[in-house]
């Protein structure tokens, strides 16, 4: 609420409590009554378009929940896929190592059966040659020739058979290892499929989302309209009212304010009287609508007539305050106190202890700020407020 509206609300706020305070009030005009009955249906209508925004949230709620679950979903998903990457990449490294194994004992294997051919060359041509044998430095030499040709014939089956089961262990080795990488691949392949159908599914609730959240604005929209236009009304009702309540004002004399009292002790000092001055917190020219007495805190403030309390409660920057209506009708309002003492709908005599001196609201010290209304319309106090 803007400040311009803010002070006109807090102006016409007397005005209203007046006029529904029964007894001396005003009866209602057509005016008024029509005035009501639109800010009841705008009140109506605001709490429909507040009902469709809370089914609206409530909707956008759901959706966001379900977009988070999806979320936990994907991250799920993407953990199997960098799991089924790692086993990709460990069953690749495990066949890389067992074909180098392989590969190793092969080539040994082959080393071998080298050694012992060139070997088996040798004392193959050592045999062509009697004399050789014959001539070998001792027996023992020839024995081991021997000995190494017979290996070499015997042994020759057997590493043949070794190494064609290597080449088919090292065959089957390759075949399990691709079955691995190929099942590891597939098993990944699965889980992005997964994870597109997720991700379709997320696109669908951000979609959703995006329809309930122009739901939401429209709803947003139809609520501050139909507040705007009960806040409206409530102001209009209030100058239609304070405009009867003028129009019924009896005038403020001397003579038609007899038997008020002062509200405070006669020591109590003006400080500021009614009419323009330079607001001491604003810094700005404006209207005063009461007169100022200084007090100390917590000293009596009385009812400076006989009446009936119409409100005793904070209002805005007048603080803690209590409105007495008197015969007439005339409002008086005694505001910034520090301790209220009366409640609403109590009869008071003059001159009852109504509250304390104080400085709640905007104010700049302990202070009592008093004002007399009739029909709404501030008067200086002065004129039914005796001499101190």
């Amino acid at each position: 609420m803007n400040k311009p509206i803010r002070f006109l609300f807090s102006a016409l706020f007397i005005s209203t409590v007046f006029f529904l305070s029964g007894g001396n009030a005003i009866g209602e005009t057509d005016s008024i009554r029509e005035a009501r009955e639109k800010k009841q249906d705008a009140s109506n209508r605001r709490a429909d378009a507040a009902a469709v925004l809370k089914l609206a949230e409530a909707d956008d709620a759901a959706v966001v929940d379900a977009l988070n679950a999806l979320d936990n979903a994907v991250a799920m998903e993407e953990a199997k896929i960098e799991a089924a990457r790692q086993a990709i990449e460990a069953a690749e490294a495990e066949a890389t190592l067992r074909w180098v194994e392989t590969d190793q004992v092969v080539k040994g294997i082959e080393d071998l059966r080298r050694r012992l051919r060139e070997l088996a060359v040798d004392v193959y041509v050592s045999s062509m040659n009697p004399s050789a044998f014959f001539e070998s430095d001792d027996m023992s030499s020839a024995v081991r020739r021997s000995a190494i040709l017979s290996a070499v014939s015997g042994d020759q089956g057997d590493l043949v058979d070794q190494l064609r089961a290597l080449e088919a262990d090292k065959e089957e080795i390759a075949l399990s290892a691709d079955q691995a990488i190929r099942d590891a691949e597939r098993n990944q392949r699965e889980i992005e499929a997964s994870l597109l159908i997720l991700e379709s599914r997320i696109s669908e609730r951000e979609n959703t989302r995006e329809e309930v959240q122009e739901r939401i604005a429209e709803a947003e929209a139809e609520v501050a309209e139909w507040k705007r236009e009960q806040y409206l009304m409530a102001i209009l009702i209030d100058n239609l009212i304070a405009e009867e309540l003028r129009k019924s004002a009896p005038d403020l004399t001397k003579e038609s304010g007899q038997g008020f009292i002062l509200p405070i002790e006669k020591s109590s000092k003006i400080t500021s009287p009614f009419g323009m001055r330079t607001h001491p917190i604003l810094g700005v020219k404006r209207m005063h609508n009461g007169t100022d007495f200084d007090c100390v805190r917590d000293q009596p403030i009385w009812a400076a007539k006989a009446g009936r309390v119409v409100f005793a409660g904070t209002k805005g920057y007048y603080g803690k305050t209590v409105i007495l209506e008197h015969e007439g009708p005339v409002l008086t309002l005694y505001a910034h106190l520090n301790e209220l003492l009366v409640s609403p709908e109590m009869q008071v005599a003059t001159g009852d202890l109504i509250g304390k001196c104080g400085s709640t609201g905007r104010s700049t010290g302990n202070h009592l700020h008093f004002e007399v209304r009739t029909g709404g319309e501030p008067k200086d106090p002065m004129i039914v407020l005796p001499k101190s």
